[in-house]
């Protein structure tokens, strides 16, 4: 399983989760995505096959720019 972290600006409600979460969820090889507004993360998990690129372009495209990246251990 591979988890990355994307630190984000601009998620500050539920609103702004719901956005995120439904811009990622058709994502290839995305299982689960979990908003932190109050540190401004995006927590990605799934198959090994999805790609940070175009998770940072599709969150970039609705508003919220990514900052860095960061992947996790597994």
């Amino acid at each position: 399983m591979k988890k990355v972290k994307f630190i984000v600006s601009g998620i500050k409600c539920g609103g702004c989760v719901s956005k995120v979460e439904g811009g990622l969820k058709d994502i290839s090889g995305i299982s689960s995505v979990d908003v932190d507004v109050e540190n401004q993360e995006v927590l990605v998990s799934g198959e090994s096959n999805f790609s940070n690129m175009q998770i940072k372009t599709t969150l970039s495209g609705i508003g919220f720019p990514v900052s860095s990246i960061k992947k996790l251990q597994a």
